[in-house]
């Protein structure tokens, strides 16, 4: 079995930066992003002119013109994040799929760069690495859903004791936060939500070591340790990272997009 810890959850005081001008990227290194995918009708376009025709046409298939629109500006944002990286235009990049989707930079336009995406309720988070899988996700608390019902399905019998154990006002945080972590977990890996989640525990947060089945690993996944970290972005979200290594140093960028009068716009 592969390992994966469970690490503190991050200080948000402070940690989510403006990115240099310049961005370097080392191979012990781990960059996550948080933007916001609320943008004006003129960054929307800026975004959609930088997509591929293939992206183009899955924005297309959104019924409501605002989920289309963060799809735009996510995808935009990726493009424009990674080429940065790559030294690259935005519209210049290319990518390759998966099995289960997930996509990759051709070796031409940047291939040894690695990503992960994830977005919800107009928030979205992105991880960077060189030479390393990683996986993120991000999830809007909503304390409206009856999560009773979704911790029985997904989570582990002694997950489900842990879950029940925390009052009732917080188990919506407390089921998102593991769900999160396991798609981190999964997504980091290349694999879709297929996977019977309940095989993979991750809750309690407090020092638990967590355990990867055999079965659940992907495709040519290598032995080596895997870590496992909360991430704190807006109070109503929950938020993971699951990367591939150890001894790695974590950098937290915040994107801001220039308003209409050129300044840049704060998130966090």
């Amino acid at each position: 079995m592969t390992e994966m810890f469970v690490l503190p959850k991050m200080d948000a005081a402070g940690s989510w930066l403006a990115p240099p001008e310049r961005l370097m990227l080392n191979n012990d290194e781990v960059h996550i992003w948080c933007a916001s995918l609320e943008m004006t009708s003129s960054q929307v376009k800026t975004m959609e002119n930088i997509l591929s025709a293939d992206e183009l046409s899955r924005a297309g298939r959104y019924y409501f013109p605002k989920h289309r629109d963060h799809f735009i500006a996510a995808r935009g944002l990726l493009r424009t994040i990674l080429g940065r990286y790559a030294g690259k235009n935005p519209e210049d990049l290319q990518f390759s799929y998966g099995p289960n989707g997930k996509p990759e930079l051709t070796e031409e336009t940047g291939g040894n760069f690695r990503f992960n995406i994830s977005h919800s309720h107009g928030l979205s988070l992105f991880a960077v690495t060189l030479n390393r899988d990683a996986g993120v996700d991000l999830e809007y608390i909503n304390s409206d859903l009856s999560v009773g019902d979704l911790a029985e399905q997904f989570l582990s019998p002694r997950e489900l004791l842990a879950f029940k154990a925390v009052p009732e006002h917080g188990r919506p945080r407390a089921f998102f936060t593991a769900w999160t972590r396991k798609e981190a977990c999964l997504k980091a890996q290349g694999r879709g939500l297929s996977a019977d989640l309940r095989q993979l525990e991750v809750f309690p947060a407090s020092g638990c070591q967590c355990k990867f089945p055999e079965k659940m690993k992907g495709p040519g996944q290598k032995e080596s340790p895997w870590l496992l970290m909360d991430l704190a972005v807006l109070p109503e979200y929950a938020a993971a990272l699951a990367v591939e290594g150890n001894d790695l140093q974590y950098k937290f960028w915040q994107w801001r997009m220039p308003d209409q009068t050129g300044n840049k716009s704060k998130l966090i």
